[in-house]
């Protein structure tokens, strides 16, 4: 045993020497070169140039260096403030020629990104990335508008045109049909729970989104990660989203003032009846409803045509109800950012306000933001990092969607022979709003835009210390330790004049109607990490890092609604009849713990591997599955750093990735591993009832996520192109177990199903022209998902989706949230038609009815019967897109430039709800322009059905009527800016949305009424997108 001692310590004391000598040796390598402008190939003086820790050099005035090197195949790093970092691998020369571009350009591999635990250079990060880097000068007034196209496999589907609404975001399609489908948001280094809030919420298609909080001003970049970020474990399986806010990056003290104001632009209306054409379609229905004579029609005092009738001027007028509502209107956005600090503290602080007025009348979104920021050097080698931001946020807004109190609802239903106001007895309009219709009871749009409540109040507290303490120079230890703290706040009244009767959830009828309802969450969060980095003879770089978070969430909801105040005045809750008082809440407690491990290794700065592991417990599974362990493994290869790529003039970077991991998905609910109870309401009275059953088995969905991916940059980086491949499976997907009645539940939530989820995404950027005086960039991505599942309890669901008429189908086999319904083959135009068919349907009243000329001719997919029911229903739509994507064009000459966004989507179905509504002509309601082409005796040449009171022989029942591609190409922004040589200064003018391509007749193309994975490409009547355009100034002292 003591020989074996000796012979190892002479061998290291061996190896040791020959390591020493072998350094020294390589201390006497040199490598010159010149470092020029890549626009204008003139030598750049003062470049900085170095070999990580060994050495580093400033160029002279011709632009050369002269440095040491531990060995020709170490890789240089060339970087200056007002130019891109560079990476030139040497490939054992001695003699280099460097190019580099200024800030204006995007540089794709060789800039630092931030990655989970640490910065990282873009050549040697082995993920799937996209990066985003911030931009005072932006137009863009939320973090959701700041993402739209501009990520690969991201696509960001604004929910509406509400002003700071948010968006749904879906990375690289779904991998869950009930959980939740929305990327993990972190925020310097602190997750954002993103899925609680509205839980009751009181206005109709109102969202919080904390992302709104953010102002896009404060932030530095934006990281998504589309493969498997198993280091965040359980919550990782629908992307992760890392998000760095502005920080001081030297001493001196900075100024930057901003200023914005535009107009934002009422939207296109929708072609509806004039007020003949209206007159027309309700006499007929009127007419076939059989409740009325054409004598007692006759008499209905909107059809008097005399000018002495009292009520002459109240239904004799032309009112465009869209125009009442929609108008132009402006917005405002103040920005104010100071750094600075000394050799012991660098500081950054900022303060925000936007407003943003909408499209729909007395819509308004108004924000407040302030952050702090402050890096702390305590001792040399204690480190304090401070983070601190406030805001609050007050929306006026409406109920939005399908509701009767939703203005762009009701002025679609309202009659235009109607009038906003009571006229006079001389035919002058007051300014007393006219009540609800003796029509159809239908709500005065303007009474609800003028005289109703709808407030949204929302306030953020999101703070963190984060101390580092270095023990030696390469290991440190460090801990962050943040609070999140959010309150939503919502008020509604609704008056009695104008607006329709509501009633509560007991069925209780209400006028002057007051709702009140409050959330918060409070998170506190932790973040305790080692971490080792060691370099070995300059080609061995390890990093390595054992952590622990702990994340511990308090939610809590309440609610109260009452009505029936003595007067419209009375808007407070305690106002109300006692007797109509509703109140309930909800408190949510729910806890995350993890422990995890990262190693990354990197050899001769060209071969990389990454390893991550992490054990995550939560509150949320069952005792049965607390932990789940997820791992993964990346590896990538920098061809372009290897000698036999010394002489290649074609190729500057060549990255070949590929990587495989397990990640989790824990949105199944805080307590669906436990029993608990309700409040329900019985006979005057209330108790509590069982609010579930439980399963000590669910657990997380987990996905297993593979990719690859390949990174190519050509003719010094004015070409770039990268390639992803993904391929994604869940299995324990959440569903519901449907159970007998008697158990006092309708079932249970279950893990239990797999889908599939592959796709590639291809982004290109390009520098076409490169002159000191004139640049020409374009560039874009196009991303494809295909997912389908693989196994479902019961093989099959089918979700009927209230208030839109809708049944969608999850089947094995197949992509999930497809359309099911009726295929139609036009209209029977004559009797002989529909006799030859011999269909029939089963009436409401259960009474077989045949069909007749004017009906839609259903196709019967049973051929087995002459019945048309719902075993004749089909597929007969998929939301799914072929692919999405977006391209830009960028031309600067001088001090002017000019950039324009294109966003698009192919092959796409939507469900046009709206104009299932607008056309189902079943009511009495106000119809389409393309109504006044239905088929009558006169009109049988058509393709539009005959109109029929109550819909007897179902015309309007969910089919491809309804169904339209939603393929689009949109112009998302053009901007326009000048650079002049004052401070640092821009100037510019952005116009937003202002065309649109596409076949769609809605409102907007570009929609997304929920989260749920299931219930995408539903037009559910939201507030579409406007355009608007905008004038701004930065200025930088």
């Amino acid at each position: 045993m003591i020989k074996i001692n000796k012979y190892f310590l002479l061998f290291i004391l061996f190896f040791g020497i020959t390591s020493m000598l072998q350094a020294q040796e390589n201390t006497r390598l040199t490598v010159s070169g010149t470092v020029l402008s890549a626009s204008s190939k003139k030598p750049l003086q003062g470049i900085n140039v170095r070999i990580g820790k060994f050495a580093s050099v400033l160029t002279n005035e011709s632009g050369e260096f002269t440095i040491k090197v531990p060995d020709t195949r170490a890789t240089l790093i060339v970087s200056n403030p007002d130019y891109q970092t560079k990476e030139v691998p040497l490939k054992d020369r001695t003699t280099v020629e460097v190019l580099i571009y200024g800030n204006d350009f995007n540089s794709y591999y060789n800039q630092d990104v931030d990655m989970l635990l640490n910065k990282q250079s873009n050549s040697s990060v082995v993920n799937a990335i996209s990066v985003k880097k911030g931009n005072i000068a932006t137009p863009r007034q939320t973090v959701a508008n700041m993402l739209n196209g501009e990520a690969s496999g991201l696509r960001t589907i604004m929910r509406s045109g509400v002003p700071g609404i948010g968006a749904n975001m879906f990375l690289r399609g779904y991998n869950t049909i009930n959980g939740s489908t929305q990327p993990l948001i972190i925020v310097d280094g602190m997750m954002l729970e993103t899925n609680t809030f509205t839980n009751n919420n009181l206005i109709g298609g109102y969202s919080y989104d904390p992302l709104s909080d953010i102002n896009p001003k404060d932030i530095a970049s934006i990281t998504v990660i589309k493969d498997a970020a198993s280091i965040y474990g359980s919550r990782a399986a629908n992307g992760v989203i890392l998000i760095e806010t502005n920080k001081a990056e030297s001493i001196s003290t900075k100024i930057d003032f901003y200023v914005q104001g535009g107009l934002n632009v009422a939207p296109q209306n929708i072609p509806m009846m004039d007020s003949g054409q209206y007159k027309t379609f309700l006499s007929n229905q009127l007419n076939n409803s059989g409740l009325y004579t054409n004598e007692e029609i006759s008499r209905m005092p909107f059809f008097n045509e005399n000018p002495a009738f009292s009520d002459y001027q109240k239904y004799h007028n032309e009112t465009n109800w869209q125009d009442e509502i929609f108008s132009n209107d402006y917005v405002n956005d103040y920005y104010l950012k100071v750094t600075g600090g000394d050799e012991i503290s660098k500081y950054g602080i900022s303060v925000g306000y936007s407003t943003n007025r909408g499209v729909v009348k007395n819509s308004n979104f108004n924000r407040f933001t302030t952050r702090f920021n402050a890096e702390t050097s305590v001792t040399e080698k204690l480190f304090l990092n401070t983070n601190l931001s406030v805001s609050y946020t007050n929306r006026n807004v409406f109920d939005d969607g399908l509701l009767s109190t939703s203005p762009i609802f009701s002025a679609l239903q309202k009659s235009p022979f109607l009038s906003p106001f009571v006229p006079n007895a001389d035919g002058v309009v007051t300014g007393i709003y006219e009540d609800i219709d003796d029509i159809g009871a239908f709500s005065n749009p303007l009474a609800i835009t003028d005289n109703t409540t709808f407030v949204a109040k929302d306030y953020n507290l999101y703070g963190h210390l984060k101390l580092t303490y270095k023990l030696s120079d390469k290991l440190a230890i460090s801990s962050l330790v943040g609070v999140y703290y959010i309150k939503n706040r919502q008020n509604v009244f609704l008056p009695d004049l104008g607006l329709s009767t509501e009633f509560n959830e007991y069925g209780d009828e209400l006028v002057r109607t007051s709702k009140v309802s409050a959330e918060s969450l409070f998170a506190v969060y932790n973040d305790t990490r080692l971490n080792y980095k060691f370099n070995y003879r300059n080609k061995h770089d390890f990093s390595l890092n054992l952590g622990f978070r702990y994340n511990q969430n308090n939610y809590d909801n309440s609610y109260s609604i009452s009505g029936n105040s003595g007067d419209d005045q009375f808007t407070s809750l305690d106002g109300g009849d006692p007797l109509t008082f509703v109140t309930s809440g909800s408190i949510g407690n729910w806890k995350y713990a993890s422990v995890y491990a990262n190693a990354d290794y990197a050899f001769l700065n060209k071969y990389f591997v990454s390893y991550n592991i992490a054990g995550d417990a939560s509150s949320r599974f069952g005792d049965d599955k607390s932990v789940g362990i997820f791992p993964a493994l990346g590896a990538g290869w920098l061809v372009s750093s290897e000698k036999f790529m010394a002489d290649s003039k074609l190729i500057d970077q060549l990255k070949l990735r590929a990587s495989y991991g397990l990640t989790g998905n824990d949105g199944v609910g805080n307590y669906n591993a436990e029993s608990y109870f309700v409040p329900n309401r019985f006979l005057e009275g209330g108790g509590l009832v069982n609010g579930n059953i439980a399963n000590s088995s669910i657990r997380w969905e987990e996905t297993a996520k593979a990719n690859l991916g390949i990174d190519l940059g050509l003719f010094n980086e004015r070409l770039a192109v990268s390639f992803d491949y993904f391929n994604n499976k869940t299995s324990g997907l959440l569903n519901l177990n449907e159970i007998s009645p008697i158990y006092g539940s309708n079932g249970f939530l279950n893990n239990d199903g797999e889908l599939k989820n592959t796709g590639f995404e291809f982004s290109v950027n390009a520098r076409v022209f490169n002159t000191s005086s004139f640049s020409w960039d374009i560039g874009g991505n196009i991303s494809k998902y295909k997912n389908e599942i693989i196994s479902l309890p019961g093989q099959q669901q089918l979700n009927t989706i209230d208030g839109v008429n809708a049944t969608i189908l999850n089947q094995e086999g197949s992509a999930l949230g497809l359309f099911y319904g009726y295929k139609t083959n036009g209209i029977y135009n004559n009797a002989t038609e529909a006799s030859a068919d011999g269909l029939s349907w089963t009436d409401y009243q259960g009474f077989l009815q045949p069909f007749e000329a004017g009906d839609v001719r259903f196709v019967n997919a049973n051929a087995s019967d002459n019945v048309i029911n719902e075993d004749d229903r089909v597929v007969i739509g998929d939301p799914n897109p072929d692919f999405t994507g977006m391209f830009y064009n960028t031309f600067t000459y001088k001090k002017l430039s000019l950039s324009a966004v294109f966003t698009f989507s192919q092959g796409n179905d939507i469900y046009n709800a709206l104009r299932w509504n607008n056309e189902s002509m079943s009511g009495l309601a106000n119809q389409s322009l393309a109504t006044v082409n239905r088929w009558t005796v006169e009109n049988q040449n058509t393709s539009v059905p005959r109109a029929v009171y109550g819909d007897a022989m179902g015309n309007s029942r969910f089919s491809d009527r309804w169904i339209e591609d939603g393929s689009y190409i949109r112009l998302k922004t053009i901007t326009l800016s000048y650079t002049p040589d004052v401070f640092n200064t821009t100037f510019y003018i952005t116009a937003n949305n202002i065309l649109t391509i596409t076949d769609y007749l809605g409102y907007d193309p570009e929609v997304s009424s929920s989260q749920l994975s299931y219930l995408q490409g539903i037009d559910a009547g939201f507030t579409p997108q406007y355009s608007s355009v905008l004038i701004g100034v930065r200025v930088g002292l």
